[in-house]
Formats: C-alpha cells, structure tokens, sequence
C-alpha cells in the first residue's frame, strides 16, 4: 500500500495533469491497485468482526469458520485485484472511451468510477457497522442471565468482573477500528456523489479525501499492536527472537539461544 501510494505521490507532484505521456499509464494503474488493496483491508476488517460474532455462538458455525480461514481472506485479497485490474485491462483495450487523462482528480470521481471502487467499500461498510452492531447485542444477551443469578461465590464474582472487563475492552477495540473505517471511506464517497450531481469538482478536496483513504490500512494496525494483546505479545517475540537469535548457527543452537 505504501510502495502504491508513494509512487503515485511521485507521479503526481513531478509531471502535470493535464499532459499526455507514459505516466498517464502509469496512474492508470496505482489509481487501480490502490482501491484493491483498500478493498482487501475492508474485507479483513469484516472477516475480523465475523470471527468475533462466531466467538460468541456455543457452536461455531460452519459457513463464519471458512468465512474466516486463512484461506478465505487470501482469497478475498486475490479477487479484490483482480476484480479492479479486469477494469484497468479494458480500460487500456478501450482507450478511446477512457477519460484523458488518469492523473487528474476528476478520473476516479467520475460516475463510472464511483460505481465500480466507491459503491463495494461503502456496501464493506455498512457489513462491518451490522456485524458490529449484532456483536454487541449477542454479548449483551448472552451476559444479561449472568447478571440476575444470585448468591455467586467469590471465584465466579471475579470471573464475572474479568469478563466485563474483557468485553469492554474489546469493545472499545472494535470502536475504534470501525470508527477509522467510516472516517476513512464515507466522506470520499460522498464527496463523489456529489460531485456528480452538483458538476464541481475541488481538486484540493479530492487530493484530501483520497489521502484520507490511507486512514484505515495505515492506523489499523497500529491498533492491533496496541490494543490486541496476542498481536502485541508475538510483536515483542518476534523482535526479541531476531535480535538474540545469532545469524549462521544451526537450528539446535538458535533453539537453545531462544530458550534461555
């Protein structure tokens, strides 16, 4: 995403606009693979919020369990790109029908566009917000028999606490990660709508709503490190391992290194 972003940073602040040449070609593409790998950090977003939902069924459902594999977001990262680089492949084949010229603001708010990249974030979204909002009620009802019970010990008192505890932080968690998400998607979306309407076009708007599309893959995981302990914990390991780790020993003596 950065690599993405910083080349199309260069392209944009080194050549005009409004000039033919090879780096028309060139936004033609980022301006494709940009919203591809915002639409995969959405879907991770979404397969997250899944798996939280099938965490609080006493039985996990089949159809939440692939949902969320490996294998799932992996494919869900793979059709999101191939799904925006199909239009960039006929919009080269049909390059008379294109608009002019990619670099310009006003290519990727055209009604085309927006159809095409804007309407599945903004559908992404709104799944998140649901699943956010069926999440917490399943929590509520399942906790809300937990509260009326009488006469609790002092172990199942704690138990009880940690739990509250423990569901307010995620939901915090969660928070913040869905706020980011609709912070940085809904306002491009509507700016496009009404730029279609209305026929003006700020290109300094523009430039500042498609910078605030970074806000989600770039701040989510600072979010995970943060606030997911598991996350934070293998962070910690990982460096840790790298750095006492020597480079060149054999596996047995790395094993041993790490072990002390």
């Amino acid at each position: 995403m950065m690599v993405e972003y910083a080349w199309h940073t260069i392209l944009m602040n080194t050549y005009d606009f409004y000039t033919e040449g090879p780096h028309q070609d060139q936004c033609l593409v980022l301006l494709h693979l940009i919203p591809a790998s915002i639409l995969s950090s959405l879907w991770m977003t979404f397969s997250m919020c899944l798996q939280r939902i099938n965490a609080t069924v006493v039985v996990s459902k089949r159809v939440l369990t692939i949902l969320t594999s490996t294998i799932a977001i992996g494919l869900g990262f793979l059709f999101s790109h191939v799904y925006f680089l199909s239009r960039c492949v006929l919009e080269f084949i049909r390059k008379v029908q294109r608009v002019q010229f990619p670099c310009a603001p006003n290519y990727n708010t055209q009604k085309r566009f927006l159809l095409f990249a804007d309407t599945p974030n903004a559908l992404f979204v709104t799944f998140i917000a649901c699943s956010y909002l069926v999440l917490i009620f399943r929590i509520f009802r399942k906790r809300k028999p937990m509260n009326g019970t009488k006469s609790l010990s002092e172990l199942q008192i704690q138990q009880e606490r940690k739990a509250a505890l423990r569901i307010r932080y995620n939901m915090i968690t969660l928070s913040c990660i869905i706020i980011v998400t609709v912070v940085s998607i809904f306002p491009r979306t509507s700016y496009g709508l009404y730029i279609n309407f209305t026929g003006t076009i700020d290109d300094d708007i523009v430039r500042a709503l498609n910078n605030l599309l970074l806000l989600n893959p770039l701040v989510d995981p600072i979010i995970y490190i943060f606030r997911i302990k598991e996350v934070r914990c293998q962070l910690i390991f990982r460096c840790r391992s790298n750095k006492t780790t020597p480079l060149g020993l054999p596996m047995q003596s790395a094993n041993v290194t790490t072990s002390t």
